[in-house]
């Protein structure tokens, strides 16, 4: 199982993000895009287990407050055969130290994560050639009340996320 761990948004906040999504395809002569539906903030990418339950057994054991996600933001990192482009999250956001936390529970857990640095976005294409200008945008903001696990599947091309366990803030 591919798992990773994500904040989800609510209909009016993914309304905004896939209008912005929607403005980059228009600008772009190339550029895989994800669905309405795929989109989110990963927390944690946890990768390739066998059992969900160790990572399922972290997030159950999660304590943080609920928050403002204040998206401001969209940029871009380069990549030889197109960029990513996402929607950057305010500095100094609560979800930095959410995403900390979680990391040290799921290292508890005897689950092998991702060495690198977080940074905090949402993506809005993979592979995209454009020459549309990274930009400040108006803060949107989303109150955060839930962090869940999501499973990463292939279907059809693309890509398929399922919640397995919401953890409630």
């Amino acid at each position: 199982m591919r798992l990773f761990s994500a904040v989800l948004f609510d209909e009016a906040t993914l309304d905004v993000i896939s209008s912005y999504r929607d403005q980059l395809h228009d600008a772009s002569s190339r550029g895989r895009f994800p669905k309405r539906d795929n989109l989110h903030l990963t927390l944690e990418f946890q990768g390739e287990i066998d059992n969900p339950s160790s990572a399922i057994r972290a997030l159950s054991r999660l304590e943080f407050k609920p928050f403002d996600l204040v998206m401001d933001r969209i940029g871009f990192f380069h990549r030889p055969d197109g960029d990513t482009w996402w929607i950057g999250v305010e500095a100094d956001n609560p979800v930095m130290v959410l995403q900390a936390r979680l990391h040290r529970l799921f290292m508890e857990e005897g689950l092998s994560l991702e060495k690198r640095k977080y940074v905090p976005h949402i993506t809005l294409g993979r592979n995209v050639v454009t020459d549309a200008p990274a930009c400040h945008i108006a803060k949107l903001s989303f109150h955060v009340t839930s962090v869940s696990l999501m499973l990463s599947e292939r279907e059809d091309g693309g890509m398929r996320y399922t919640s397995l366990y919401d953890r409630d803030l």
